[in-house]
């Protein structure tokens, strides 16, 4: 039975970005590619090199986890806060769901979400660059699945605390998207002044786009185990919020 109950809502957060899936996975890869034509073509004649890799391929995997984790944390918190306004909460709230399951269920479906996005925007970059398989696999896979973990609890953790569409795009817009920018994704820290470095350094961003990075392309700014562990003390923070949250049912109408 609680396989049951698990696999039902692990399929309701699939299916619904499914039904959308021009909005949801199609328009995230097609961003991509433009800030791959904009980025790696006119920059890329500016910028040869960066540690010894093109321009046009360093950005891949900066690229990949800024449209990636967007999606993986809308996925949960538009859905609910759609539950909200549609008073369909008490579906989730009535049935016998452990806090464990809603927890498990809802990180899932945004990290099922966001490897889509993923593996479509490889594969696309993959056409302009030639640059299709990553040096080293047991890391790239790894961070990519702890990138997705991160935001689609992120986004839990939002979407359980807002109340209107606006506090989540807002979170988006104005604390995700910033961050993502400003965590290295087109350049390297060696490009930076001193104190931006070390400001860089706070910003969980930053890991994520090295550990992927180094799975990608087998360069990094720092230690690989350093970036999948602060991945993972992230995650492990955010997977107990998004578990007391559902165990106390805090902001869900109960």
């Amino acid at each position: 039975m609680q396989l049951i109950r698990f696999k039902t809502l692990l399929w309701k957060e699939t299916s619904r970005f499914f039904k959308v899936w021009g909005q949801t996975v199609a328009s995230p890869v097609v961003i991509a590619v433009m800030y791959f034509a904009v980025f790696g073509g006119a920059l890329g004649s500016k910028i040869e090199e960066i540690n010894g890799v093109p321009y046009s391929v360093f950005i891949i995997p900066g690229l990949v986890l800024l449209q990636a984790t967007n999606n993986a944390f809308m996925n949960p918190s538009s859905s609910l806060i759609i539950a909200k306004y549609s008073g369909t909460m008490s579906d989730i709230l009535l049935p016998p769901l452990t806090p464990l399951e809603k927890t498990l269920g809802y990180m899932l479906g945004g990290v099922v979400r966001g490897v889509m996005v993923s593996v479509l925007i490889f594969i696309v970059a993959g056409i302009f660059t030639g640059k299709y398989f990553p040096e080293h696999w047991g890391v790239f896979l790894l961070m990519i699945f702890l990138s997705n973990a991160i935001f689609a609890t992120a986004g839990t953790l939002v979407g359980i605390w807002a109340k209107t569409f606006d506090q989540t795009s807002g979170i988006s817009t104005f604390i995700i998207t910033p961050m993502g920018f400003l965590g290295g994704i087109f350049y390297s820290l060696d490009m930076l002044p001193p104190l931006a470095q070390t400001l860089s350094q706070f910003n969980p961003f930053f890991y994520l786009a090295d550990g992927l990075r180094y799975g990608f392309l087998g360069i990094a700014e720092v230690s690989p185990m350093m970036s999948l562990s602060v991945s993972v003390v992230i995650l492990v923070i955010l997977f107990t919020a998004n578990y007391w949250a559902f165990a106390r049912n805090w902001r869900l109408g109960i």
